[in-house]
């Protein structure tokens, strides 16, 4: 086993560990925001997050493109580029996100959320409050959140993983005595949700630039107008498919919401919850593989390469088999876990199991497809996959109501998995100078 191959494995049980207890924690969030607000006032909470999310893309890839670009400085023993390419990620943060933090907080009070998420007038208040808090945490968040690039560059995404694990555990706490002291309000749990994990992770990266990487800590005088020309070059075709994965994924709340009703957008979001599970798992264990990926690719170590996407292979086909098997035990797991068994329809849950074990196997891929940085493909097609889901989506919602949005994503889904099974094995193969490796 080579240094490469013993850090990915570390990683991996390290999340796997930290991520188990997560899953765990966020399984109980689930039915205790839903006894806590009711189920349509928890589709409402969901859609609201999704919207927020939906901002994400706002960081125009710079963090996605950070954690190749330094990856590539560490590989090559470079510091002092990876320190510029830090202390610039972190300027670009603040350029765009306090500006963009501001403008929306002003701008909530005139947007009818009441008609956007199709709910009653009276809840006009709150979704108000409730955004302003969400959004000014949102903000926060995307600034601090550039550590986690940095961890994964220095393929230590174990430690970033107990970030999110960290504030869910004490929201769960402090969800718990709301349920005990006060009237279900969606304000009161958008203070309980949303400052954590803003809080924990400023902590986490006072310590850690103070610390283990102190050489890699941001300065102002270390940001570099060459490297936001990098971070740029690289992010932007990040950025292009951030877009995508945010729209696709968040708006599909959104759409629900719209086309059916918020108590629609809890029944899609139980059946995300647990049979997304299988996707975790592979997250987990492809998280520490991106990074590994660009300095074996950097390396020129195509056999390493080739060996450890056979074995993922197996491991991801297994996965997928158990995400199959999940499906046929839903009804049991829903009885015990929300009480009602009867809550999620088969159509539904058969649905989104259908999405997942396709969204397995598109995962392997695509991650392993950014390691190596090959990424133009990847950003034409998901371009045409949104068009193409969005259409769908509506055409679905309309005729099956939110089972419809889950089958337009499958859709789009098994055509990313085509494309870029044949595009990760044209890679593999040492392809060079065509369209399959830009």
């Amino acid at each position: 086993m080579n240094r490469r191959t013993a850090t990915v494995r570390n990683n991996a049980i390290g999340s796997i560990l930290v991520k188990g207890w997560g899953v765990i924690v966020s399984l109980i969030l689930v039915p205790m925001t839903m006894d806590y607000l009711s189920p349509e006032v928890y589709g409402v909470w969901l859609t609201l997050s999704s919207i927020v999310l939906c901002l994400t893309f706002f960081d125009i890839g710079f963090t996605n493109g950070l954690k190749n670009k330094l990856a590539e400085a560490l590989a090559a023993g470079d510091t002092v580029r990876g320190k510029a390419l830090v202390s610039t990620a972190y300027a670009l943060m603040l350029a765009i996100f306090l500006p963009l933090g501001l403008l929306l907080e002003i701008a909530v009070p005139f947007v009818d959320w009441c008609r956007l998420l199709n709910v009653a007038p009276s809840l006009a208040p709150q979704l108000v409050a409730a955004m302003r808090i969400l959004l000014f945490c949102f903000a926060l968040q995307m600034i601090f959140n550039t550590i986690t690039a940095v961890l994964a560059a220095c393929q230590r995404t174990a430690v970033s993983s107990v970030f999110p694990v960290v504030a869910n555990t004490l929201s769960v706490l402090i969800i718990y005595i709301l349920t005990r002291t006060t009237p279900p309000s969606l304000v009161a749990l958008a203070q309980a949700i949303a400052y954590l994990p803003a809080i924990v992770l400023l902590f986490a990266s006072l310590i850690l630039f103070r610390t283990r990487y102190r050489a890699l800590a941001p300065s102002p005088a270390c940001v570099d107008r060459t490297a936001v020309a990098a971070l740029f070059s690289l992010g932007l075709k990040f950025f292009l498919l951030q877009i995508h994965y945010v729209v696709m994924y968040q708006a599909t709340n959104i759409i629900i919401s719209n086309l059916s009703s918020p108590q629609q957008v809890t029944v899609y979001n139980v059946a995300y919850k647990y049979l997304s599970v299988g996707m975790l798992t592979v997250a987990i264990i492809m998280n520490p593989l991106w990074p590994a990926f660009t300095d074996a690719y950097a390396k020129g170590d195509y056999p390493w390469m080739r060996r450890t996407y056979r074995t993922m292979r197996r491991l991801v086909g297994a996965v997928m088999a158990i995400s199959a098997l999940m499906v046929a035990v839903a009804p049991f797991v829903y009885r015990l876990w929300i009480g009602n068994a009867s809550f999620v329809p088969w159509a539904m849950t058969i649905s989104v199991g259908a999405y997942v074990v396709i969204r397995c196997w598109t995962q392997l891929h695509v991650m392993l497809i950014n390691g190596i940085g090959a990424i133009r493909l990847q950003t034409f097609i998901t371009i045409l996959g949104l068009a193409a889901y969005l259409a769908l989506a509506f055409a679905g919602g309309h005729i099956a109501g939110a089972v419809g949005v889950v089958w337009a994503m499958t859709a789009v889904d098994v055509m990313y998995a085509v494309v870029f099974t044949i595009q990760l094995r044209k890679l593999l193969a040492g392809v060079k100078n065509t369209f399959w490796n830009r």
